[in-house]
């Protein structure tokens, strides 16, 4: 996450965390000690974040994509709401 998902993001860079994270999620499936569960959340929230992140295209705030380097308001001044593998604004 830091490394792709970080103050400074690139879509590459983000689809490459979410192909990982993906990756993760068959061994953190079946969670049964607190462990696991902590582990299990963890790939959770980091999808969300990354899903979020890729479908924000543009710079916002402290957050810097190489690949949009400037906000759009008129697109993105709205809050992310994720379902699944779909991210729409709202």
């Amino acid at each position: 996450m830091w490394q792709d998902v970080g103050i400074v993001r690139t879509g590459q860079g983000m689809k490459r965390a979410i192909e990982r994270l993906n990756q993760l999620g068959s061994r953190v499936a079946h969670p049964h000690t607190r462990r696991a569960w902590e582990a299990q959340n963890l790939q959770s929230v980091g999808l969300l974040v990354a899903r979020s992140a890729l479908a924000r295209q543009e710079s916002r705030g402290a957050h810097y994509r190489t690949d949009f380097p400037v906000h759009n308001d008129a697109k993105f001044l709205k809050h992310s709401l994720a379902a699944g593998v779909t991210v729409r604004f709202v």
